[in-house]
């Protein structure tokens, strides 16, 4: 690690420009590097204004914005520590992390069944599985689970006989059509 500011071609080295943005990041003040490096917090400061360009720079509702995700998933991937903007009373990102960002998302993003990445809106599973798990979530049930369900299931049968048979006999309907039209 330097402890001096380098100097190429009269001006100081982008390692060092490089060096000193990263430590103020982690929260150095400008003193603590003046006295790292022997200079004054002043002219620490004039490097820092000079050659670290905010302008370059996007809030993170801009970037959520114009990629069109909540700017919650973009609070994970920092939590999660896979980007890394600038903090400066709110987020910042620069162009480089922005054009990351879409990749990282679909990285982390994938159906907890499949893993297929997620589409817009999703929380947990793709399109498919959600409609499998909708069709199937009996036989995904627990033994004591199907018990209560029929348990449950009777109790409303008993309560209900004129809905029940209503409900039966569409269903045995519904099961003759599905056979004539398979051929038996």
């Amino acid at each position: 690690m330097q402890n001096t500011v380098e100097y190429t071609d009269g001006k100081v080295s982008p390692a060092t420009i490089e060096l000193l943005i990263s430590e103020r990041d982690n929260g150095k003040t400008l003193r603590e590097l003046g006295q790292k490096y022997t200079r004054s917090y002043q002219r620490i400061g004039y490097l820092l204004n000079k050659y670290d360009s905010l302008a370059a720079l996007l809030p993170e509702t801009k970037v959520a914005a114009n990629l069109g995700y909540p700017k919650k998933w973009l609070a994970q991937l920092r939590e999660k520590g896979l980007i890394k903007p600038r903090k400066l009373g709110f987020w910042l990102y620069s162009e480089e992390q922005v054009r990351q960002i879409p990749s990282l998302i679909a990285d982390t993003r994938k159906c907890a069944q499949c893993g297929k990445p997620l589409p817009k809106g999703a929380k947990r599973f793709c399109i498919e599985c959600r409609e499998y798990r909708k069709r199937n979530w009996y036989n995904r049930q627990s033994p004591e689970g199907k018990a209560a369900h029929n348990k449950h299931c009777m109790a409303w049968r008993e309560a209900n006989p004129e809905k029940w048979k209503e409900i039966n006999s569409r269903a045995i309907m519904k099961y003759e059509a599905k056979l004539k039209g398979l051929g038996k």
